[in-house]
């Protein structure tokens, strides 16, 4: 085997242990919305437990990229890939983070999440997953168009958040006793537009990293 391919069969484990990570992420996100909507506190409990595993995946990633740069001494393009791989751990590590969060939210509402709020947070979830799954394909294939639709697609998923968000305060101005349980409601729908929002961290950061050159270019 060749140092070259030896080299590129270790960022090419890097790239895999990444996709692995988000999509155990992405996972936890999907089981938080079934659980706050399904007042499923065994899975609630499942998704606070996958932290751990998600915590670790990005221990081990810094660790062997940081191991890479320092033994290989990297050509450009592939320490772009490196230096992209600390900061969208960073970003997927946060999204396992928001998922708890709204597992913990699962646990509060105890069951009682709203039904006129079903729908509304059923759909978000499914469009910050899908978000999250789109930069994670860029990490893994970088396309100039796909980070624009991500960051451009954020627009949609902020609109969504804002009206699930003023139908809630609907809701307790008409039930004001229920004013706790809603705001963990809007809580939940807070957690999903992060998950969104860390979709397009991903997006920016590898734009700045692989169309600098380009933007350089057309000055």
């Amino acid at each position: 085997m060749s140092l070259r391919q030896h080299f590129e069969d270790k960022l090419e484990e890097i790239r895999s242990d990444v996709i692995r990570m988000g999509g155990d992420a992405n996972e936890m996100v999907r089981m938080a919305v079934d659980a706050t909507l399904n007042g499923d506190l065994e899975l609630a409990a499942n998704v606070i437990n996958a932290d751990d595993r998600v915590d670790e995946y990005e221990r081990a990633i810094v660790g062997k990229t940081v191991l890479v740069v320092m033994q290989e001494s990297p050509v450009a393009a592939d320490l772009k890939f490196l230096v992209s791989t600390l900061g969208v751990v960073s970003e997927i590590e946060k999204v396992g983070d928001d998922a708890v969060k709204l597992a913990r939210r699962a646990n509060k509402l105890s069951g009682q999440f709203p039904a006129e709020m079903r729908l509304a947070l059923m759909e978000l979830g499914e469009a910050a997953r899908k978000s999250f799954n789109s930069s994670l394909r860029l990490f893994s294939a970088y396309s100039s168009d796909l980070s624009i639709e991500i960051i451009e697609g954020d627009k949609a998923i902020d609109t969504a958040y804002s009206s699930a968000r003023n139908r809630v305060f609907s809701l307790i101005q008409a039930t004001p006793a229920a004013t706790e349980h809603l705001v963990r409601t809007i809580e939940a729908f807070h957690a999903l537009e992060h998950v969104a929002d860390h979709a397009v961290a991903i997006a920016v950061r590898m734009r700045m990293l692989y169309d600098a050159d380009t933007s350089h270019r057309s000055d």
